[in-house]
């Protein structure tokens, strides 16, 4: 994928509100709304009254939309922001400047896939709800099947609800992406396609920053545990998130001095493979031409389904072979071995989908950014001999 034009590492998301610069703007815009609250009292009382006429006259917008952002009803964001800002620099009668600091945005979380599905999605959807909860933003959640293509009915969905920005989980499709930005809404992904894809509109991304965590750490089995053979165990197509843990595996073997090539791998497609069997896996498993020392599965349900297979084959986990997952859900600790993998902080990552999106919400047109989460690797059996 091509270099964005916005990208930031969060390494410690407890100090992440003292860097962020959008807090740092809206407290400087805020003592701006301020200073233009008193001078208006100190230095414009005895001016005529400004009507809302002229208010929209002078924003070439219509009397009942100016009336409807004064008086708190839903307009599109940007929208309001200019009546709110035109009502203050003319010194509209009963314009509260409050009202640029409270303003309540409608947002829209939209899925490619049920929530209830994925045990990973739950404390991220859990993170944003109360987020918009205590923001007292308007949170509109919608899931559509991808596995069809009905982009016209999604839209008029969306432009029914109306939203100011959209939050997209599990939106892996370039045409649909493409199609969502034409909307020309504020848009923060979390995740993004795993093959190279850069939409020309404006967007936020937000993903986990996985590449190296998993390439140090296939270093470390290399050098301390003397492990020789690897195999990634999934599609590493399906998002960006499963395609940098594939080239972390990768680069670590490349640097220990390893051959590998992709005849070593458990690679599939998810439309076509049935990654909740465990028969499917004992199968593929058996028709690798000699068995690795470690699989680095692209995340912890499949990780689980893999010792499973390997267990009922009468491999030993790890004396004959080790596993790693990712992303630090349930099925790591659901039975023995517990599975080796790398934490992902969720919480935040639903609270900065949040800020991001509503930032470039109020911010308006803005350049596209990235935003990358760090994780932590958290060791248990499945690699500890």
């Amino acid at each position: 994928m091509k270099a964005l034009s916005s990208t930031r590492v969060l390494k410690n998301v407890q100090k992440h509100s003292e860097n962020t610069i959008f807090c740092a703007n809206e407290q400087i815009l805020s003592f701006s709304f301020f200073e233009h609250r008193y001078s208006f009292y100190s230095r414009n009382t005895m001016k005529k009254a400004v009507s809302i006429k002229e208010i929209a006259e002078a924003l070439g917008m219509s009397r009942n939309t100016v009336s409807k952002a004064l008086n708190g009803q839903h307009v599109p964001a940007r929208t309001k922001e200019a009546v709110l800002r035109k009502a203050q620099e003319m010194h509209y009668k009963s314009f509260d400047s409050d009202l640029l600091k409270s303003r309540k945005h409608r947002i829209l979380l939209l899925s490619g896939k049920p929530f209830h599905n994925m045990n990973f999605f739950l404390p991220i959807v859990k993170a944003i709800e109360k987020c918009c909860y205590d923001s007292n933003y308007e949170l509109f959640e919608y899931t559509y099947n991808g596995k069809t293509t009905f982009f016209d009915t999604v839209s008029q969905r969306i432009d029914d609800l109306n939203p100011d920005g959209i939050l997209a989980i599990e939106c892996f499709d370039s045409r649909f992406i493409n199609k969502l930005l034409e909307k020309e809404l504020p848009v923060c992904f979390l995740d993004f396609p795993g093959y190279a894809f850069d939409p020309s509109r404006p967007h936020d991304l937000l993903c986990c920053y996985d590449e190296k965590l998993v390439r140090k750490y296939v270093e470390s089995l290399i050098e301390e545990q003397g492990a020789k053979r690897f195999c990634f165990v999934g599609d590493y197509h399906h998002c960006l998130s499963f395609h940098e843990r594939y080239m972390g595996m990768i680069r670590g073997v490349n640097l220990g001095g390893i051959k590998h090539t992709k005849e070593d791998d458990i690679l599939y497609k998810d439309a076509e493979f049935d990654a909740g069997s465990v028969a499917a896996f004992k199968e593929r498993i058996l028709n690798l031409n000699q068995l690795p020392d470690c699989f680095v599965c692209c995340n912890d349900f499949v990780a689980r389904k893999v010792a499973t297979a390997l267990k009922e084959l009468g491999h030993r986990i790890p004396e004959d072979v080790m596993i790693i997952g990712f992303d630090d859900v349930a099925e790591a600790v659901e039975e023995r071995p517990y599975l080796t993998t790398f934490a992902v902080n969720k919480t935040f990552l639903g609270e900065e989908a949040v800020r991001l999106l509503v930032s470039r919400i109020e911010a308006g047109n803005i350049a596209t950014r990235t935003v990358m989460v760090d994780c932590a690797l958290v060791e248990r059996e499945s690699t500890l001999g």
